[in-house]
């Protein structure tokens, strides 16, 4: 069918159900229920539209909202009602939207009879050539298990990976008038993470952008802009941050632009040489060093989508369920390849064994199944680590081929800290007297957050100072030098409080 070509692998099961269903005679083990799961905006709508404008079937669609306004709250007699029309059409999907609300797991169902003229339609169905039951609904665990059990199938929706995604770009611009310096593949790179929902906004906005006529490929770039990502599962486009707004670490930058940027950027080097490049890097050292910035960079500068992870992602309350976030977020990072998966305060979560209790064990044992995964299959997935205690961390997490280079981000020298403070003074207003030199050799000690703190406790003196005089306005407000000094004597530096463990 033409759908499969369209769109791909993300919806082949259900096209071969729709397939069976209602092409030639019916096979006699066609599914005549199917339950259709996912996250809100994975396309459970936008890909039953498509089968059903294919197949050209009559679609009668029910809500509970429509269907208790409709039939004064009695679900059940609706339902039957829409369903006597359906089987008088002989063709078509009888379509619940969002099953779980009117048969939930927990909680009273709005009216009970629902559920039984359900059980009477499936039943009723068997005899019924072309017509077919559809649910959809975001967590199939939130339905009760006496309807849910009545579906004969259940499809699971996901983030499209880039194939399927391209895929999918291709069935939606199809009615649409581009021009010829539209590279679709060049579109798809830019939407990392764009579920079916995503796809469709852009379009549109495209389209909107070109005013209703020919669409450019400024148009789809201007329109992005626009778009916030459904934000489903964890991954994200963080706040751009360049090299060029991390001052100093320059050894740092360099040994990650090896590490990481080049994983993404010769590939095809990597496999031509037959060498296996790093999975994953440990950024190690005292806090405030910038170690979470320079994993922001990171996902800025390879282009990849950022997904950072933290204890409350991966610690749950039922037996099991942590061991499935932490897959869950290895199957998240795959599917919106290339991703960063940035892990904060690793040690946290991933401590020694021996210090750990059976959850602890059991979660390590899971993380390391993952990471080993990833490295097999090449899925253009890259771990990220940071921690102030490296030594904290179970070995095994250490070793190569998984976290398998240590990148130590330690207190900034006099350079770097005058670099720093020049990135600092970019987004501050600075008096031109203020020596930067002068307040780099007088922090020592002083990491990237400390100086950051410096210059925002010198703006509050100096809004302080020019409030208590009336007659300066707070636009002529700026730093000075006075203001800087005070401030460094007001900031304690992180080196005094900063553990020996850290350091390389």
């Amino acid at each position: 069918m033409n759908t499969v070509c369209a769109i791909g692998s993300l919806i082949y099961s259900i096209t071969q159900i729709f397939d069976l269903a209602f092409e030639s005679d019916r096979d006699p083990w066609a599914p005549r229920s199917i339950l259709v799961t996912g996250d809100s905006g994975v396309g459970k709508t936008t890909v039953l539209n498509m089968l059903a404008a294919e197949h050209r079937l009559k679609t009668w669609r029910i809500s509970l909202g429509e269907l208790a306004a409709q039939y004064d709250g009695k679900l059940g007699i609706g339902l039957e009602r829409v369903a006597w029309q359906a089987r008088e059409e002989s063709k078509g999907i009888i379509w619940i939207e969002d099953i779980d609300l009117f048969c939930p797991q927990r909680g009273e169902a709005q009216d009970t009879g629902f559920l039984q003229s359900l059980h009477r339609i499936v039943h009723e169905l068997e005899g019924v050539p072309h017509v077919v039951l559809v649910a959809t609904s975001r967590d199939p665990s939130t339905i009760a298990l006496d309807a849910r059990s009545l579906f004969d199938d259940m499809v699971t929706l996901q983030i499209p990976t880039p194939s399927e995604r391209l895929a999918l770009l291709r069935c939606l611009v199809k009615p649409l008038d581009l021009a010829s310096n539209v590279n679709l593949e060049l579109l798809n790179a830019q939407a990392h993470a764009f579920v079916a929902a995503d796809m469709a906004r852009w379009c549109h906005l495209a389209l909107e952008t070109a005013r209703y006529g020919q669409i450019t490929l400024a148009d789809f770039e201007q329109a992005i802009k626009r778009i916030r990502v459904s934000g489903i599962q964890m991954a994200e486009k963080p706040e751009p941050v360049q090299w060029d707004d991390i001052g100093g670490l320059e050894e740092t930058k360099k040994a990650l632009e090896e590490s990481i940027l080049w994983v993404y950027k010769h590939s095809d080097a990597y496999k031509r040489l037959g060498v296996r490049p790093p999975r994953g890097v440990l950024l190690y050292g005292p806090p405030g060093t910038g170690k979470t910035m320079l994993a922001k960079a990171i996902a800025t500068e390879s282009s990849a989508n950022f997904l950072p992870v933290s204890i409350p992602d991966l610690i749950k309350g039922e037996v099991g369920e942590s061991e499935k976030a932490i897959a869950n977020v290895f199957k998240v990072a795959a599917r919106c390849s290339p991703c960063v998966i940035f892990l904060d305060e690793l040690e946290a979560i991933f401590g020694t064994r021996e210090t750990s209790g059976d959850v602890g064990k059991k979660l390590i044992s899971q993380f390391l199944i993952e990471i080993d995964h990833v490295g097999k299959a090449d899925q253009g997935v890259l771990l990220l680590g940071a921690t102030n205690h490296p030594d904290a961390i179970d070995p095994a997490i250490l070793r190569p081929g998984r976290l398998d280079r240590m990148i130590y981000v330690g207190f900034p020298n006099m350079q770097e800290r005058i670099g720093i403070l020049k990135v600092l003074e970019r987004n501050t207003v600075v008096s031109g007297s203020v020596d930067l030199t002068w307040i780099a050799e007088n922090t020592e000690g002083y990491s990237g957050a400390d100086l950051k703190a410096v210059m925002r406790k010198a703006g509050l003196l100096a809004l302080k100072k020019s409030l208590s005089l009336s007659s300066q306005s707070d636009e002529s407000v700026t730093i000075g030098q006075q203001d800087i000094q005070n401030a460094i004597h007001a900031v304690t530096p992180s080196s005094y409080s900063s553990s020996a463990s850290t350091s390389p």
